[in-house]
């Protein structure tokens, strides 16, 4: 059997449309040679090599009139912390925003979604549902806390005197907006719920899942962006997590802080902050594992009780 010819350059390696392929010129036959695979109706895909998934997306969409990339897919776009089952969810949904029939291809999730112009945006070049509408939509397919997290990730904003600053994706009013103005979209429910858990200033999806196990212990709720400064005003350290009026600070470590260099770090900020009466509660990735959240949780709780804390009877 014939080796098949080298593709161009400008296809070489990637997935391209039938289109594509005859823009660069090359013959028809070469579509069906036995190193390309058919994807979808008039994708060819090379075997063996993984695939770009914003460039899938942006094909695939392309493909689709009046679609844009929606649920999952457009979570993952917008890089939103999800669910393992979500993030290896080899389709690409789309959704028809022009209100005719979903799109129906192979390696596509076709959806009909009543969106409105501000629902619709365009993320490098790829049609993709908004931050807030991205988010209303995942509350059909996430569960009640993945749903918290998606919805701190997507209102998350830091101005800290270190580190680029963090400009949040939407506001907890366009989430808001979102809800009040679909009463009966799927998990409308779940997504109000999620709404009066969510917070600005969370990090990341462990620090978030962490603040709900406090209050699930039914714990004062902690501050976030909290900066823990000297007399003179001196600014000592950034906790995660603060109780200021107990003079504790929760901080979640995850694998950067195994370095040498931002483990020296976080030894330096305990200390400053110690001098000065504070208590350090880290709470590492390796406990999570062994105790999950809500056992983490019960090391923030001895201290809390430690440095006066009491529960309300």
């Amino acid at each position: 059997m014939r080796k098949p010819s080298p593709l161009p350059g400008q296809l070489a390696g990637r997935s391209f449309t039938l289109d594509e392929q005859r823009s660069a010129g090359v013959a028809a036959h070469r579509a069906w040679r036995s190193d390309l695979r058919v994807a979808s109706r008039g994708v060819r895909v090379p075997w063996g090599i993984e695939q770009d998934f914003a460039h899938t997306c942006r094909l695939l969409s392309g493909l689709c009139p009046s679609s844009a990339c929606c649920l999952g897919t457009a979570g993952r776009l917008w890089r939103c912390p999800l669910p393992w089952s979500v993030q290896t969810d080899l389709r690409v949904h789309l959704a028809r925003f022009d209100g005719g029939n979903r799109p129906v291809r192979k390696g596509v999730a076709g959806h009909r979604l009543e969106l409105l112009g501000a629902d619709v945006t365009e993320l490098n070049g790829i049609p993709v549902t908004s931050p807030a509408r991205t988010w209303l939509d995942l509350a059909a397919i996430l569960k009640l806390e993945d749903l918290v997290v998606a919805a701190d990730f997507f209102v998350c904003s830091q101005s800290r005197s270190f580190g680029p600053r963090k400009i949040a994706l939407c506001s907890l009013a366009d989430l808001q907006q979102q809800v009040e103005g679909r009463s009966g979209a799927r998990g409308i429910r779940k997504a109000k719920r999620a709404l009066g858990l969510a917070r600005v200033g969370s990090d990341s999806a462990p620090e978030t899942r962490l603040r709900l196990a406090l209050g699930r212990l039914g714990l004062p709720e902690p501050k976030l962006g909290y900066v823990v400064t000297d007399e003179t005003g001196w600014e000592l350290a950034w906790p995660d997590q603060a109780f200021p009026e107990f003079k504790v600070a929760v901080n979640y470590d995850g694998r950067h802080h195994l370095e040498p260099r931002q483990r020296e770090s976080d030894i330096r900020r305990d200390e400053s902050i110690a001098a000065i009466g504070w208590t350090s509660v880290t709470i590492t990735a390796s406990q999570v594992r062994t105790w999950g959240f809500d056992g983490c949780a019960q090391r923030v709780l001895d201290a809390l009780v430690r440095c006066g804390w009491r529960a309300e009877r």
